[in-house]
């Protein structure tokens, strides 16, 4: 018990890393503290002692040789242990001096006591014990020295004014030793609380800097986030502002990134982020700035130029480097992006609106096919206002039932009869007439308006069908296009599912038209989603066809009923030729082989209409007939169409 007691008493904690710093900066103070007490004690002991007594070898020369010793070892030890107890043993030899000099008059305990408390300024035990060691060891010697009466340099040797035996000096030691240990165990205190100090300030530190670490980057990615780009942005202004410069704001917005989160999972969208970031970096010049502000959204900053054209190659490389092959959690990915361009200060010298400029060019690219780049122009700028202003129009146009169908008949070619048809979005604005849907679809598709529009339009042709039907005509089916948006949207099966029960209509007589983007994206969610309408006996028809790389493999897997054959095709039949090489001959002849109907959209002349006839297509749309009409002219020509036909037209 008492050996650990003793054993924990003189146990000194041994200084950690964090707080190596800081106390080796604290003894480099205190050796420069302790050497202004040596020189100190050296002017004393020469002012005084040398001058007074006439001692000059002890107190002038003696000190000197102390106080330059300990400055020379300072230039070499400084902060060290060495140092340490080479100060102790100085502050020691100069009360030596004193008795000396003093013939012993000077009471020793005083200057020892005084000096080890001194000594424990340096929070260490080792320069206490040697400067206490040093006393034990100058009591004990001159004391024999004493005792024996040896001089040095001509002076009696005096440890004490008074004849003493060793008892006395022996008594006097265990004093020096006590105190030792009471300062010791003071100097363990204050080394125990020193690294404490020492750690909660490191830990203070460290979580100021997680903190500003945190608040300035990306958690997931490391890169700078939007308000450490903000900051360093106006820098660069500055900068460009200053030695006449440019830099260029770089819109990165990853294709199709949400088919990977929504197919691979999260945690395979977080790893390719992470990745995507790295490479960035890798490219980039010291000065320029990767930073990601958002999902699958990065700002690159690049800076310090005059000519606009440096910024080709650079970007190029940029998407070059989305082309090669990811490999993230065991999957291999294909990537790319698309980007917007805003420059300083041609476009604007605004942060802010540089920033929107580059979104604003970056969704340019999108829509021009992906995988590019776009520079932000003027016209662009308009372009996009005027796109505001129609998005903000088109709420306040539903509400005062602006949007109406218009409805472009299908024909039988064999027997001429109205079989159905396409119903078409038009909007007849309050002031500026009839706008067409090319200025408006794309955009009610990015706002997220269209699953408002692609709910009313679901419903409105329904509602048609059923008026069909109470009008006395007998199956004419009536399609409506569905877009990419609404295939999004979780309720489409039971939005058709509402429209069918709800104006009691047969769902073989509603059939919905889709693209290929449709089937690409979110390829098993829209199959199952396809699956369950195809249930309700609800028809499907592929519109477009021919267009894009994948509709053939695809063709087998989906549920579709109807081939809608583009209007690029029928263009391609010649009045003048015999057309035996068009493309078309093998849509149609691949279409019976699926047992699909085959409708040609975009015929426009009488010799189209031939041609398509010959080669067994059997249904077709377009101009050559009708173009899309309003309900009241579809129902007149309806009419007509019946009456002078009499006959009922072919299930499609």
């Amino acid at each position: 018990m008492i050996r650990t007691t003793l054993a924990h008493f003189f146990q000194f904690q041994s200084v950690p890393a964090f707080a190596e710093k800081n106390f080796t900066d604290h003894f480099i103070y205190a050796d420069k503290v302790m050497l202004t007490l040596i020189v100190i004690q050296w002017i004393i002991a020469t002012a005084i002692t040398s001058i007074s007594y006439d001692t000059y070898l002890y107190g002038f020369v003696g000190g000197g040789l102390i106080t330059l010793t300990l400055f020379a070892a300072y230039r070499v030890f400084k902060g060290t242990r060495t140092m340490r107890a080479l100060v102790g043993v100085g502050m020691m030899l100069f009360s030596l001096i004193y008795i000396q000099q003093h013939l012993g008059r000077i009471e020793m305990h005083f200057h020892v006591f005084i000096a080890l408390a001194i000594l424990s300024l340096y929070k260490d035990i080792l320069p206490i014990i040697a400067a206490a060691a040093t006393t034990i060891l100058h009591h004990g010697v001159f004391n024999f020295l004493q005792l024996h009466d040896i001089s040095l340099f001509g002076v009696p040797v005096m440890v004490f004014n008074y004849g003493c035996g060793m008892d006395i000096v022996l008594l006097h030691g265990i004093f020096v030793v006590a105190e030792t240990m009471v300062i010791g165990f003071i100097v363990k205190l204050q080394i125990e609380y020193a690294i404490e100090l020492n750690r909660s300030e490191n830990q203070v530190l460290g979580l100021n800097e997680e903190l500003s670490f945190t608040s300035l980057h990306d958690s997931l990615t490391g890169l700078p986030n939007r308000h450490s780009l903000y900051t360093q942005l106006n820098l660069i202004v500055a900068n460009a502002n200053r030695n006449d410069r440019k830099f260029a704001v770089l819109f990165l917005d990853l294709d199709h990134f949400k088919n990977i989160n929504d197919t691979l999972g999260h945690n395979v969208g977080d790893e390719l982020l992470k990745s995507v970031a790295q490479k960035l970096k890798s490219i980039i010049r010291e000065n320029d700035i990767v930073a990601r502000i958002g999902g699958d959204e990065f700002i690159i900053i690049l800076n310090d130029f005059n000519e606009v054209r440096v910024l080709e190659p650079i970007i190029t490389k940029i998407l070059t480097l989305f082309h090669h092959e990811w490999t993230v959690k065991s999957h291999f990915l294909r990537l790319s992006t698309s980007i917007g361009v805003a420059i300083y200060p041609d476009d604007s010298k605004e942060i802010d609106e540089l920033m929107k400029y580059a979104d604003i060019a970056m969704y340019k690219a999108k829509a021009e096919g992906r995988d590019q780049f776009s520079f932000f122009t003027a016209t662009l700028n308009a372009k996009v206002h005027e796109e505001v202003d129609i998005a903000n129009d088109m709420h306040r146009a539903f509400e005062e039932e602006e949007f109406e169908l218009y409805y472009q008949p299908k024909v039988h070619i064999e027997s001429g009869k109205i079989i159905g048809a396409e119903a078409l979005l038009r909007w007849n604005h309050c002031t500026k007439g009839m706008i067409s849907p090319d200025q408006f679809i794309h955009i009610a598709e990015n706002t997220g308006f269209i699953l408002k529009l692609g709910t009313w339009i679901i419903e409105e042709t329904a509602r048609i069908i059923r008026r069909i039907k109470d009008a006395g005509y007998a199956d004419i089916h009536i399609s409506c296009n569905v877009s990419t948006r609404q295939f999004q949207n979780l309720n489409l099966y039971g939005e058709i599912k509402n429209a069918v029960q709800t104006n009691q209509i047969d769902p073989t007589l509603l059939s919905i038209e889709i693209t290929e983007s449709v089937m690409m994206d979110y390829l098993e969610v829209t199959l199952e989603v396809l699956k369950k309408i195809k249930g309700l006996g609800v028809h499907i028809c592929r519109d477009d066809f021919g267009t894009g790389y994948s509709s053939l493999s695809y063709l087998r897997r989906f549920p579709i009923d109807s081939l809608k054959i583009d209007k690029s095709f029928v263009d391609d039949i010649s009045c003048c030729q015999k057309n035996e090489t068009i493309l078309l001959n093998t849509i149609i002849a691949m279409g019976k082989t699926l047992n699909l109907n085959v409708i040609a959209e975009g015929v426009e002349q009488g010799y189209q209409m031939e041609y398509l006839k010959e080669r067994g297509c059997e249904f077709y749309q377009g101009y050559y007939f009708s173009k899309p009409i309003p309900e009241k002219a579809f129902f007149e020509l309806l009419k007509k169409n019946h009456a002078s036909l009499g006959t009922d037209g072919e299930l499609i």
